[in-house]
């Protein structure tokens, strides 16, 4: 019942730049920093799509980009598939790109959704990719997103203060006071104490929720 589409609350507040571009056809969307796009280039690949993700700096220019066929959108494929695309592949990278070292660390999370898709069994996998190279910081924030869109601020406080005294218990480590009214601490709490390569999986696990952003979570 848990992860019924219809309990999902209203999302949280984004960055005022997001949002769509392009067209209906050829759909990119902007999620902080990060543009995932297509486009149509024949002469590269005559029977899929092309996919862009760029990453901006603080002035709203290229930094850094990854681009290839989209194996996995083929050109039959309905229109709003290539929205719903882009707008995950979006929200999943939207805290992962390093300012020092800008896309390099998560080419292979993004060749994988490239090549393969954004079903959930593969999502999951290229958010593991994600948590492997990305900072602890990115994985707390990455992980807030999610719990916040699945379940809303104030219910999504209330089961991490659940795991978080379930997890102090067994752990040995104590959370910091106050920790209760901050979903940040919360999060950072779970992932400093079963790592970061473990966090997503271990959430997974204590809430019923896949841990990775969905089509539906944002209307597509």
């Amino acid at each position: 019942m848990r992860n019924d589409p219809t309990l999902r609350m209203p999302a949280p507040h984004r960055s005022p730049t997001d949002g769509w571009l392009g067209t209906l056809e050829f759909p990119g969307y902007r999620a902080g920093s990060v543009i995932a796009r297509l486009d149509d280039l024949p002469e590269v690949d005559p029977h899929h799509l092309y996919f862009d993700l760029l990453l901006l700096d603080e002035h709203g220019h290229t930094q850094d980009n990854h681009s290839g066929p989209c194996h996995a959108l083929a050109r039959r494929q309905p229109l709003d598939e290539r929205s719903r695309f882009v707008r995950v592949v979006a929200e999943l990278v939207r805290h992962a790109p390093s300012s020092a070292r800008g896309l390099t660390a998560i080419h292979q999370a993004l060749t994988f959704v490239r090549e393969r898709g954004v079903e959930r069994d593969r999502l999951i996998v290229a958010a593991q990719l994600l948590d492997d190279v990305c900072t602890e910081s990115a994985v707390v924030a990455s992980l807030n997103d999610v719990l916040t869109l699945s379940l809303g601020e104030e219910e999504a406080r209330r089961t991490m203060s659940d795991v978080v005294v379930d997890l102090a218990r067994t752990s040995g480590f104590a959370p910091l006071d106050g920790i209760d009214n901050d979903l940040v601490l919360q999060v950072s709490f779970v992932v400093r104490t079963v790592g970061k390569t473990r966090a997503r999986h271990y959430l997974r696990d204590v809430t019923d929720f896949e841990m990775v952003p969905r089509a539906d979570m944002f209307g597509v």
